[in-house]
């Protein structure tokens, strides 16, 4: 089969280079994405978008689990007898069900209206939940709450899509994994600072310890005392309601789209045509591969959203730790996302830079693979915190890594319908944490157990990475059916000339 390029008799003429429209603070490939990343700077469009985009996910984390480290004292104050039992296990779950339905939404919305847009209503209108929580005096008023604050965990799925716009295919798996895991370092920051907020804003309302202990060593509190903490946690949920709003209205009105412009520019001057969003999507849904990714990313980020939300208590009911303690220790696990996550997605950059997209999957195996081993000796360890506490670490590294390999592949799978894409398997990491807390049961050793079940769970998803296969890429064991030429040396993954192998 020849190519319109191959009919031309004067196949090796190149067309005379455009005069350039724009001019850009980094190297930009002939699509005007940026082809390398300076982290220091915040000059538009490409960096201030990619600090935007990180940031602003970082603080989606901030009110999305602000509760998850106070949760604990919450369920077992006399304040809040509605929060216990079975009722505990089931709002955890419905806050991250939230999230998995308003990330199948997103994407094709990015399509059609662009990040800016999508990421502001997200953080702006759903930063009303994270307020009224806090006025809760039942469990439907509580667990209505969570399900709309779990609407915020969607800003992933437009921070990916907004990297993606923004950087060349040479260094988008760097950019997406960098911007993802210093978002999802949130999460860790706010296991370790929501305890320290709750606790500034209990002492200032009077709180003083008794010094008291029943029979079980556990303190006990008088009324005031009681009180006091119940309002304490109430008045916290201020803080990162409050940091929301701010980060909405500024990444609006100080970033853009794409490189060019903004969408709604764009259209009106007829440069950028509109998208259906229901064609995106529809598009997106019919590919196969969205769905391996689906399940995969279930097996990566779905189990550190299910950290996030268990690990405090984990920690004080397995290892005795107290509660601010624990908080500082769950917080280790989002911590590494400072580093751990870019580290995917740099890997997946050199394996693509040596092999092609085959590359990718390979870098992508191995550190699922590894994730579900750790993952399963997590879960074998008793009693010794300072053992659990390096395993922890290191399983940490690998889930974050899996979770920056997973979108290092991402803008390849469908690039028209790359927010649509995103939308599907960002969802996965929800569906992962919703499914994965049914396996979740009360208690030290149920806790235990479902990591054990969900850590072979995970060795599992590794299995269906030699499956994923493109014809002009090839997969994990089986060579390219179409023998490809790279135009752009820059890229293993640059827009390719391609016949019959």
């Amino acid at each position: 089969m020849t190519t319109p390029k191959d009919a031309n008799p004067d196949t090796n003429a190149q067309p005379a280079p455009a005069e350039p429209t724009h001019t850009f603070a980094l190297p930009v490939d002939e699509n005007n994405k940026a082809t390398s990343i300076k982290l220091w700077s915040v000059k538009r469009p490409h960096m201030r978008a990619f600090h935007f985009a990180w940031s602003s996910f970082f603080l989606a984390f901030f009110g999305w689990f602000a509760l998850a480290p106070l949760q604990k004292g919450i369920r077992d104050s006399p304040r809040t007898p509605w929060l216990n039992g079975d009722n505990f296990k089931a709002q955890n779950i419905i806050s991250v069900a939230g999230t998995l339905l308003m990330r199948l939404a997103v994407g094709p919305f990015c399509d059609r209206f662009g990040p800016r847009l999508a990421q502001s209503i997200l953080l702006g209108v759903f930063s009303l939940p994270v307020f009224l929580v806090g006025t809760s005096q039942s469990y439907a008023q509580w667990t209505t709450a969570r399900f709309f604050i779990g609407f915020i965990g969607a800003t992933f799925v437009v921070t990916q899509f907004w990297t993606s716009l923004m950087f060349s295919g040479n260094i988008v798996g760097t950019a997406n994994a960098t911007s993802a895991g210093w978002g999802n370092l949130g999460g860790g920051v706010t296991n370790a600072l929501m305890p320290q907020i709750f606790k500034g804003i209990r002492r200032s309302i009077g709180f003083e310890p008794s010094g008291l202990v029943d029979s079980d060593g556990k303190e006990v509190k008088s009324d005031s005392q009681l009180d006091a903490e119940n309002k304490a946690w109430r008045y916290s949920q201020i803080i990162p309601g409050g940091a929301l709003i701010i980060i909405a209205l500024s990444l609006f009105f100080l970033s853009d789209d794409l490189p060019e412009g903004n969408y709604a520019d764009l259209h009106k001057a007829g440069t950028k045509e509109k998208t259906n969003p229901f064609v995106a999507m529809g598009r997106a849904a019919r590919n196969w591969r969205v769905w391996i990714l689906f399940l995969l990313y279930a097996g990566c980020f779905g189990v550190e959203l299910l950290m996030n939300q268990n690990l405090a208590t984990y920690f004080q009911e397995q290892f005795d730790v107290e509660a601010g303690l624990a908080g500082l220790l769950a917080g280790l696990f989002g911590l590494m996302n400072l580093f751990a996550r870019s580290l995917g997605g740099i890997f997946s950059d050199v394996m693509a830079k040596k092999f092609g997209l085959r590359g990718r999957l390979w870098a992508f195996f191995s550190v699922q693979l590894i994730e579900g081993l750790l993952f399963v000796g997590f879960s074998r360890l008793r009693g010794n915190v300072g053992v659990a506490v390096p395993v922890l670490v290191l399983f940490s590294l690998f889930v974050q890594m899996a979770e920056g390999a997973t979108f290092g592949i991402v803008p390849f799978v469908d690039p028209p319908a790359t927010g649509a894409v995103s939308g599907i398997v960002g969802a996965g990491g929800n569906f992962g944490a919703v499914t994965g807390g049914f396996l979740i049961e009360k208690g030290a050793e149920g806790t235990a157990r479902g990591f054990m079940i969900l850590g072979f769970i995970v060795i599992g998803t590794a299995m269906l990475i030699p499956l994923l296969w493109w014809p002009q890429y090839g997969s994990m064991f089986l060579k390219p059916s179409v023998e490809t030429k790279v135009i752009d040396d820059d890229s293993a993954e640059a827009e390719v000339e391609q016949t019959k192998a």
